[in-house]
C-alpha cells in the first residue's frame, strides 16, 4: 500500500479515479479475498516465479531414486514434430524399409514421439515392435539412446577395458571364479572375458514372489544368471527353434553368441522377443542390450539384474537404483585402482 501511495505522489498523472487514487494499484484484500491491482499482481508474478526456481533446484540436488531392477527414467523432452506428422512418419515407417537413409532420418525424426508412446502405454515388447519394427533395424535402438541419454550413449566403450576389464578379471582370479591364463588374449578378448565375469562377482539375490501365505522365496544360480545375461550356443545351431523357445521362455533382451567355446565367438546377437539382431563384437552387443532395456522402458531381469544395475551406474554412470552388491563390487574396484 505504501508504495502505490508513493508512487501515485510522485507520478500524479499515474492517479486512478478512486478517492485515494491508488487503488488501480493496489487494493488490499478483504473478506478472505486477496489483494488486487497492477503492482499486486506484478509480486504475485515474481513470487511465483522464486518459488519455481528454489523448487527446481531443490529437485536437482536430490539425486533420483529408481526401483531395482528398473533402468533410470529420463525426463522426455517435449516432441519437436506435430502428432499429424509423427502419425504420418510412423505409417511410412510401418510399411517401408527402403532407402536406409530415409528409415535412419524418420527414426531420428520420430525418436521423442516413440518415446513418449511407449512410456504412456503398458505394451508387450512384442506390442512395441509392432507399433514400431524399425525398432530392430541395426543401429535404432542406439540412435533412440543417443538421442534421449546423449552423455551416457559412448560409456561402456569409452570406460570398460580402459577402467574396468583387468580390475574385473583380477577380482575374478581373486575369489578363484578365473583360471584361464590371460596370456596371449587380445586387448578386445580381455574386454570380453571380464563382461562373462560379471554374474559370477554379481550372484542373484533372493526375492519374494506373491504376496501373504501363498509367498515363495526365489533364488536364481549363478549359471541362471550367465544365461540370462550371455548365452551362448556352438556353431550350427538351429536359430529358427532357438528363437521360437526363446520368444517363449525369455521375455527380456539378452546376447547370445555362437562359437566352438566361449573365449572365441563367432557371431554375437541381441536376442529380443524371438528376434535376433546380429553385432560385430560382444562389447557391441552388450551396449545395444543394455539401451534396449531403456528404449523399450523395461525392467531387467531378476536373474541378471546387479549385472545391468552395476553396468547402469558403474560404467554408463547413469542414475538408478543400486544394490549393495553392486555398490560393494564398486567400493572393491576402486580398492583395486589405490593399489
Amino acid at each position: 500500500m505504501a508504495l502505490a501511495s508513493d508512487l501515485v505522489q510522485s507520478f500524479p498523472s499515474l492517479k486512478d479515479s478512486s478517492s485515494s487514487g491508488r487503488e488501480i494499484w493496489y487494493t488490499p484484500g478483504r473478506y478472505h479475498r486477496p489483494a488486487t491491482g497492477f503492482l499486486e499482481e506484478r509480486l504475485r508474478n515474481i513470487r511465483k516465479r522464486l518459488r519455481s526456481i528454489s523448487r527446481s533446484r531443490s529437485m536437482a540436488q536430490t539425486s533420483p531414486q529408481t526401483p531395482h531392477g528398473a533402468p533410470a527414467r529420463a525426463l522426455i523432452p517435449e516432441c519437436n514434430i506435430s502428432d499429424e506428422r509423427a502419425s504420418k512418419l510412423k505409417e511410412w515407417l510401418r510399411n517401408n524399409s527402403q532407402p536406409l537413409s530415409q528409415v535412419e532420418t524418420y527414426m531420428q525424426e520420430t525418436a521423442i514421439y516413440r518415446a513418449k508412446c511407449i512410456r504412456d502405454n503398458s505394451w508387450t515388447i512384442d506390442q512395441i515392435l509392432q507399433e514400431f519394427p524399425h525398432l530392430m533395424t541395426k543401429g535404432m535402438i542406439a540412435q533412440d539412446f543417443l538421442l534421449l541419454h546423449g552423455d551416457a550413449a559412448s560409456k561402456l566403450f569409452e570406460n570398460w577395458l580402459p577402467f574396468y576389464a583387468e580390475k574385473i578379471l583380477h577380482l575374478a582370479r581373486q575369489e578363484g571364479k578365473l583360471t584361464l591364463a590371460l596370456d596371449g588374449l587380445t586387448t578386445d578378448a580381455v574386454g570380453e572375458l571380464a563382461l562373462r565375469q560379471l554374474p559370477a562377482l554379481l550372484p542373484p539375490t533372493a526375492y519374494k514372489v506373491g504376496r501373504g501365505r501363498g509367498s515363495e522365496v526365489v533364488r536364481h544360480t549363478v549359471k541362471e544368471c550367465s544365461l540370462a545375461f550371455i548365452d551362448h550356443k556352438p556353431p550350427g545351431t538351429n536359430m529358427v527353434e532357438y528363437l521360437h523357445e526363446a520368444m517363449a521362455s525369455r521375455p527380456y533382451p539378452y546376447v547370445l553368441t555362437l562359437g566352438n567355446d566361449k573365449e572365441h565367438a563367432s557371431q554375437t546377437f541381441v536376442i529380443t522377443a524371438g528376434q535376433a539382431l546380429e553385432q560385430d563384437t560382444l562389447l557391441q552387443a552388450i551396449d545395444v542390450c543394455f539401451k534396449a532395456f531403456f528404449i523399450l522402458d523395461i525392467k531387467y531381469p531378476k536373474q541378471c539384474e546387479h549385472v545391468w544395475e552395476f553396468l547402469q551406474s558403474v560404467v554408463y554412470e547413469m542414475p538408478g537404483g543400486e544394490s549393495k552388491l553392486v555398490k560393494f563390487l564398486q567400493t572393491r574396484i576402486l580398492a583395486c585402482q589405490e593399489n
